[in-house]
């Protein structure tokens, strides 16, 4: 799943209408690394379904599974029980395999009620993931009637050279209904390989009066009777759980490191989704590469470690460790150095995506407790990556407001001089990039948000809600490029 894994909260402090700051699982045994079966007869490429609710770890997942040179992606479905709802599923599958040269691949969603055991996500997380996370995505007319899931896993399976390895990045709904649709399903796939669960770590669900300290993992616990399902099944399961994931945090310089070099598809996709969603890259808040992982394990088992355990599936979707349970495979552990290793070259293969991605530009603001001041280059509208640094021991923050014409920066100064934190600001102005300090370390802070107006300029902010004093800066030209210092 996605960037609302988190371990912990997160970040307490937003600016409040752009301008405020808040202080707001039996023994295992240890095995050789499994190869992905591609069934029978062999192909020289392994053919694989893609089961997916379309969180910022699954798209970034299925940018690696579309460009590796030995998968076969055969179809794609949609978890409508995860985190995307199944319009704006669609809408990021068909532009995602658009984008990344892919457009004949089928895809399907099915149902978005889960079992009587269910517990959704988040309304909130869900309208971020079904508003694409900030992708700019044109609308798109899908001919005819969207396919149904189960019976696209179904076709799927059947129209493949070799059984198909189901690759699970959700929730097993889908999976669920598939092999009550079907009783042959089970024999006619190679395995599932699924992004699930926990068998030893502690969990990632901080909702319903869960702390981490419960082993819940958001995959297994949104729809625990798919769960028990497919545990009841006969079709071999290998698991990539929180106990290899949790050895795989994001790598907080993942978006520095993809800028060096984001000419593929994958790499300027995943990258702009770091940029527009700069929290993905908290790893001390919990966020891991989860269906990355997965993904990469596909192909390369040795970046885990692979046990034998037998389990049963607990109430909730716990895997509970259990001598007279069904027999899986899991990844006990994962190499970071290796794994981040992978993730990148895995990203940087084949051709640009149709769209390529590109900052409007990145800007530094600086605050001494009585200057504010902005340095750095705009050269075009659109997304702008932002740098703050605050004094420290004093709480601090900084916004980067647009202001429609005929307005002018010296109304944005007077109106400041009166403003209330608890009052929204006028029309006129639009945030854009914001980014606080609330501890008042001094040290950078890091945040993007969209200029698209003619002039901007910074407003630096200190003190607590609601006793906000507001500093603001000198403006600048929108796509006027470099920026002089004040």
């Amino acid at each position: 799943m996605s960037g609302h894994r988190q371990r912990t909260p997160a970040r307490l402090a937003t600016l409040i209408a752009g301008l405020a700051v808040f202080a707001a699982a039996c023994s295992s045994s240890a095995e050789a690394s499994p190869s992905i079966r591609t069934g029978e007869p062999p192909t020289d490429r392994i053919p694989i379904i893609i089961d997916a609710d379309f969180d910022l770890s699954d798209i970034a997942a299925i940018a690696v599974l579309l460009r590796d040179p030995a998968i076969d992606v055969r179809a794609i479905t949609i978890a409508g029980t995860g985190l995307v709802h199944c319009q704006g599923g669609r809408l990021l599958a068909r532009y995602l395999l658009d984008e990344l040269g892919a457009p004949d691949i089928p895809f399907g969603c099915g149902r978005e009620a889960g079992g009587p055991d269910a517990h959704p996500f988040p309304d909130a997380w869900r309208a971020r993931a079904d508003a694409g996370f900030g992708l700019e995505i044109p609308p798109q007319a899908e001919s005819g009637v969207p396919h149904d899931a189960v019976e696209l896993m179904s076709a799927a399976v059947d129209a493949s050279p070799s059984a198909p390895t189901l690759v699970t990045l959700g929730p097993l709904t889908n999976l669920e209904d598939a092999l009550a649709a079907d009783e042959t399903l089970a024999d006619r796939l190679a395995g599932v390989h699924a992004m699930l669960g926990t068998i030893d770590a502690p969990g990632n669900v901080f909702v319903n009066g869960l702390d981490g300290s419960d082993p819940f993992e958001w995959n297994a616990y949104a729809d625990p009777s798919a769960v028990a399902a497919a545990l009841t099944s006969d079709v071999p399961i290998s698991i990539i759980p929180l106990d290899a994931t949790d050895d795989v945090p994001v790598p907080a310089d993942l978006a520095d490191r993809l800028k060096t070099d984001h000419k593929a598809g994958g790499a300027d996709l995943v990258y702009e989704l770091l940029v527009r969603n700069p929290d993905r890259l908290r790893g001390e808040d919990g966020q891991q590469l989860w269906d990355e992982l997965a993904a990469l394990a596909v192909t390369d088992a040795d970046l885990v470690s692979w046990e034998d355990v037998t389990v049963t599936a607990g109430d909730d979707g716990r895997l509970i460790r259990d001598d007279g349970g069904r027999s899986i495979r899991f990844a006990s552990s994962a190499d970071r150095a290796a794994v981040e290793t992978a993730l990148l070259d895995a990203l940087r293969r084949g051709e640009p995506r149709v769209t390529p991605f590109s900052l409007g530009g990145s800007l530094s603001v600086s605050f001494d407790g009585t200057t504010c001041s902005v340095t750095g280059s705009s050269d075009q509208p659109g997304v702008h990556d932002l740098t703050y640094t605050g004094p420290p021991g004093q709480p601090s923050g900084a916004t980067v407001v647009g202001i429609e014409a005929p307005h002018t920066w010296t109304e944005v100064t007077s109106l400041l001089s009166t403003f209330d934190v608890q009052a929204s600001p006028p029309p006129w102005i639009s945030e854009g990039p914001s980014a606080n300090d609330p501890n008042g370390a001094g040290t950078p802070v890091t945040a993007t948000g969209t200029l698209e107006t003619d002039v901007a300029g910074p407003v630096c902010l200190t003190g607590g809600f609601p006793n906000v004093r507001f500093v603001p800066g000198s403006p600048f030209p929108v796509g006027g490029g470099a920026i002089p210092a004040s």
